[in-house]
């Protein structure tokens, strides 16, 4: 077994590896903790930025844009924009046309929502001009270090009519643990799964198609992630798409990706009523035994504050393994069971017979419970949040390690079913390995408002999260 001075200059040595290649993994939020701000800085930017373009529509917050259309007509063209500047497009189309939005923007300009309006909406101006009109169904918005890697990347979908739902969603990160190989395949199988999930929680596992979007800082580790990103697509039965890559700048993972289903996806907000009950199909935090692992060659004094708690630094290790392995797992077998549980594209929601709602839990943690609560404006009492390493998330909350210790990367669902069925889509899940548990229930309609245990607070020290909570107990 190694020492701790063993796993830890293990460790540091990596970190030299990454500081080689321009990169400082110590300055980079793990996994999706790399996201712009929501509640502080994109939901009110984008207020503004819907208001000042005209033929530009932006959806609100869901999982992934879904239409009905044609699945072997959708094509996709990318478009890598500079931010801060309006520029004559390289793209322009006849027809109407959807985009998936990531925009990578430097710190400094991701902590206010003017800075962040200033820098991005010429690249949105950029794209308006790309199609008569366009209706970006999904963006996504992660910070950096480094000012030469801001840009705006606008993956625009084009298709024909048809009556299947099409699926389509982009989730990007700079690296998932900063402690193993960048090269590594889980690093890949990681990003593209998490981006999969949003496509496979509204039912969606048909005719998938991987847009990848990768970057490294030399040629020889693009083309591994590469490789990796091409296996990982033929593990799962989808297709590669070739598109433009950054081909500057530091490490980034992720992809934009397409599926299909022939059934309606679970956003029936409003049908969402008292007696439902929330499902979690596996526990939730993965992020927390990486970040504490990585922290370890910082402080080598919260070493001897796990093993005060009866944690080795082995144990620890252990533990991250786990996590990332999880995290690299995709969740196609997710997607079949829910898709099992919604209604036909031509047939109408049942409550005895249909999920009503589904998200999954990525970089928000606990957090998606007061979104479902906002949606589907209803009063929801949470049992409890279930975490992969409980002791862990609950260490790096105390240690001010993580503002969000629930936070995760390819993260499991949630799951809001009516009464009548929600045994029988657990026994579904169970039998696909998932460990899905009731974890709360619908109170009352017409109030949205999550009431959860005082426990929460263990694991949360943002005041503007847990405000959105009613902490009883």
């Amino acid at each position: 077994m190694e020492s701790n001075d063993e796993i830890v200059e293990k460790i540091v040595k990596r970190l030299r590896y990454y500081r080689s290649m321009g990169v400082e993994p110590l300055s980079l939020a793990t996994g999706c903790a790399v996201k712009v701000d929501l509640l502080r800085v994109v939901y009110p930017a984008m207020e503004e930025i819907r208001r000042r373009l005209e033929n530009v529509t932006i959806a609100d917050r869901e999982d992934a844009d879904t239409f009905y259309g044609d699945p072997s007509s959708v094509s996709l063209n990318r478009v890598m924009i500079g931010l801060g500047e309006e520029r004559s497009p390289t793209l322009r189309l006849k027809a109407d046309a959807r985009a998936i939005i990531l925009i990578q923007i430097h710190q400094m300009d991701a902590n206010e929502p003017l800075k962040f309006i200033k820098k991005v909406l010429p690249a949105y101006r950029t794209i308006s001009r790309c199609a008569p009109k366009i209706r970006i169904g999904k963006g996504h918005s992660i910070v950096t270090p480094f000012r030469e890697d801001e840009f705006m990347m606008a993956d625009i979908i084009s298709y024909e009519k048809g009556e299947n739902v099409i699926l389509a969603n982009n989730d990007t990160m700079h690296i998932i643990d900063p402690t193993s190989d960048p090269a590594d395949y889980r690093q890949v199988s990681g990003a593209i799964s998490n981006s999969l999930n949003d496509l496979f929680v509204y039912g969606g596992y048909r005719d998938i198609k991987i847009a990848p979007l990768l970057n490294a800082p030399d040629e020889g580790l693009r083309e591994e992630m590469m490789s990796n990103a091409r296996k990982f697509a033929e593990s799962i039965g989808a297709r590669l798409v070739e598109v433009e890559q950054p081909k500057r700048g530091k490490l980034l993972l992720g992809a934009t990706v397409l599926a299909s289903s022939d059934k309606k996806p679970p956003t029936f907000h409003k049908e969402v009523d008292k007696g439902m009950k929330l499902i979690s199909t596996r526990p939730f935090g993965e992020l927390a035994p990486i970040t504490v692992y990585l922290s370890t060659a910082i402080d080598k004094s919260i070493i001897d504050d796990l093993e005060e708690k009866g944690i080795g630094l082995s144990e620890l290790e252990k533990m991250k393994e786990k996590a990332f392995d999880m995290i690299s797992t995709p969740n196609k077998g997710l997607g079949e069971v829910l898709a099992k549980y919604l209604p036909d594209v031509n047939e109408d929601y049942r409550k005895d017979q249909h999920v009503a709602c589904a998200t999954d839990v990525t970089g928000q943690g606990i957090l998606i419970l007061w979104e479902i609560s906002k949606l589907t404006n209803s009063h929801i009492k949470v049992y409890n949040f279930p975490l992969l390493f409980p002791e862990i998330s609950q260490f790096a909350t105390e240690s001010f390690l993580m503002p969000n210790a629930t936070a995760g990367t390819n993260g499991g669902f949630v799951i809001v079913a009516p009464e009548e069925i929600h045994e029988e889509i657990m026994k579904e899940l169970s039998l696909k390995g998932y460990e899905p548990k009731v974890i709360g229930e619908v109170l009352e309609k017409g109030k949205a408002m999550v009431e959860a245990p005082r426990s929460v607070a263990k694991y949360v020290i943002d005041e503007e999260i847990l405000s959105k909570f009613t902490l009883k107990g």
